[in-house]
């Protein structure tokens, strides 16, 4: 049955920024207004980046973890027989099957973010072991740094006891992407199958960086009315959401989602991608010719450059000055110059025109085209908040401010913005009702028979009743309808008859089509698809027989980041299980 969360036995919220390319974590107590980074990851100089890089490097014989975050980063070139999993985020992104490449080690994305999330908990050594034991030095490793980092603090032992953990996902992801992540976070060890639900909270990544930067930045002095479009912009994914400000009677402010939210997997993982492409095109002019007649670039000095270009080349961009690369370790190219390519004895210059044309520009025009086709939806929109990693980067600024600045549309970057999503992850878990109204970005609905309409309706749909009524099947009946606005807590509830002792399923269609689905099949209706089934057990019943009716509330909760189902019978309310299929 369902049960209240207990708030006050877990004072301690943990936020984890579950990243492509970096992850990162803060925390605090419930009560108090600091909230602390864990800013220093094992591997990793005082100065450097404060998020660990997401990457596990495996040994291909045993499927056994070697190193994880820097360590596997800088441990490339050590072991022989290795396989580097990164970017592993991306294979959760429904838009890009077909786009990346098949896991190795035949691993499952479940697999390997399990492997990252339970790293942010201390616990047992060993939770979740798929076909080998993979995971278990990451964990331990991992577990022992984050106690002491957190004990540092002054955190007391078994701490993870009292701690309820709020993760982040992409605006874009589906129902079941976030399904998997919830699955990853019970087999990583973060909560168990029989936690309280709500201990593990999921919260929109440009969500949480929403509420960073009305705690954090000066500049955000939004006025009852005013809107502001947040731009988390990671390694994978750019996430966009309007929100409207609300000021209550009290003078707190309430964010309300105010247009359906934009994402893209357009993030700076693509700029990474676009500069090995570059680059292996202008070494093939100077890169000798194997035996065999090919030209063979390796892969490990590739690697290296491609480790230049994201630690010091990229952040360094601003669209105003050329780049210099030394290039000549592992590709024997110390005395080689080629004027064609920007080589001279070694060291090779990227011009701004070649990088802005060949690298930057087909992922940064991407970002500024999906934030106007956001904006055109808005009718006050004040700022852009930029935010993530990607979001931190000098020439995207410029490029936005290019765009909007004529509008007087504010460009704004918050200090640290790329912890912007862990810390607000952190001040969603203190304070869940900040975010009052959630826009669905899909219709949901049921499949039932209705009224047969000959001019509309199909005729292979036509059914006929016993009572001689004429039906059409495969009708679609609205649950909730896309764009229009929810509140958080909203309920849709819907009372039925069942017969006991029988169970009852049933199944959800989703669609993004602009207009209102007809049916429930593809054919006749954009994007239709099945997304989620459920069933709910009939609980004995003392003193009702075989056959009997008995009534039965379904409650739905579509306001939420996750969807939720609850069932009432007998004046009972049981959470039910869905299974989520896209």
């Amino acid at each position: 049955m369902v049960t209240p969360f207990p708030d006050k036995d877990y004072p301690i919220v943990i936020g984890i920024d579950f990243g492509t390319t970096y992850s990162g974590s803060s925390y605090g107590y419930m009560n108090d207004k600091e909230i602390t980074d864990i800013s220093k990851w094992p591997g990793q100089p005082d100065y450097s980046y404060p998020k660990c890089p997401t990457i596990c490097l495996y040994n291909r014989d045993d499927n056994k973890l070697i190193q994880w975050g820097r360590s596997a980063k800088a441990g490339k070139s050590k072991y022989p027989n290795i396989t580097i999993l990164q970017q592993f985020k991306l294979y959760l992104d429904d838009n890009l099957e077909g786009i990346v490449r098949q896991l190795p080690l035949n691993l499952t994305a479940t697999d390997i973010i399990a492997g990252i999330v339970c790293l942010l908990k201390d616990g047992e050594e060993v939770l979740y072991r798929p076909n080998s034991l993979f995971l278990t030095d990451y964990l331990s490793k991992f577990f022992g740094y984050v106690k002491i980092d957190m004990a540092k603090k002054g955190f007391h032992n078994n701490f993870e006891k009292q701690a309820r953990f709020c993760l982040t996902v992409p605006a874009m992801w589906s129902d079941k992407s976030k399904q998997i992540m919830r699955e990853a976070a019970i087999q990583a060890g973060i909560i168990s199958a029989a936690d309280h639900r709500d201990r593990l909270m999921l919260i929109s990544e440009p969500e949480a960086a929403a509420l960073y930067c009305e705690r954090t930045c000066d500049k955000f002095n939004m006025a009852h009315g005013d809107e502001f479009m947040i731009c988390d912009a990671g390694g994978g994914t750019v996430d966009l959401i309007v929100f409207r400000v609300e000021m209550d009677a009290a003078g707190n402010r309430k964010f309300r989602e105010s247009t359906k939210g934009l994402g893209k997997s357009c993030g700076s993982t693509f700029i990474d991608r676009n500069f090995r492409k570059h680059l292996r095109k202008k070494l093939k002019k100077v890169i000798r010719r194997s035996p065999n007649g090919n030209i063979e670039i390796p892969d490990a000095p590739l690697d290296h450059m491609m480790d230049v270009f994201v630690d010091n080349l990229k952040p360094l961009f601003d669209g105003t000055d050329d780049l210099y690369a030394d290039i000549s370790m592992g590709f024997d190219l110390v005395t080689k110059t080629e004027p064609s390519i920007g080589l001279d004895e070694g060291h090779m210059t990227f011009t701004k025109e070649e990088l802005k044309k060949h690298v930057f520009d087909p992922v940064i025009s991407e970002v500024v085209d999906l934030c106007r086709e956001l904006q055109k939806e808005t009718t006050s929109l004040k700022a852009i908040f930029m935010v993530g990693g990607f979001g931190s980067s000098s020439y995207l600024y410029s490029q936005m401010e290019k765009e909007f600045s004529p509008e007087n549309i504010r460009i704004v970057q918050p200090d640290r913005p790329e912890m912007a999503v862990a810390r607000g992850a952190v001040y969603f878990g203190m304070q869940p009702n900040k975010i009052a109204t959630r826009v669905p970005r899909c219709w949901y609905g049921i499949e039932i028979t209705n009224l047969f309409d000959p001019i509309l309706d199909p005729p292979e749909y036509k059914i006929i009743r016993p009572d001689g009524s004429i039906r059409c099947d495969n009708r679609f009946s609205t649950y909730v309808e896309r764009g229009k606005p929810l509140d958080i807590d909203s309920c849709i509830s819907r009372n039925y008859i069942t017969y006991y002792p029988s169970h009852t399923a049933c199944t959800f269609f989703a669609s993004e089509s602009d207009t209102e689905p007809r049916y429930t099949i593809s054919n006749h209706t954009t994007n239709i698809r099945k997304v989620f089934d459920f069933e709910i057990p009939m609980p004995p019943l003392p003193n009702v027989k075989k056959g009997d009716p008995v009534p039965l509330t379904i409650k739905m909760y579509f306001g939420e980041v996750e969807l939720r189902v609850e069932a009432v019978i007998d004046d009972q309310t049981y959470a039910v299980v869905c299974n989520f299929n896209a």
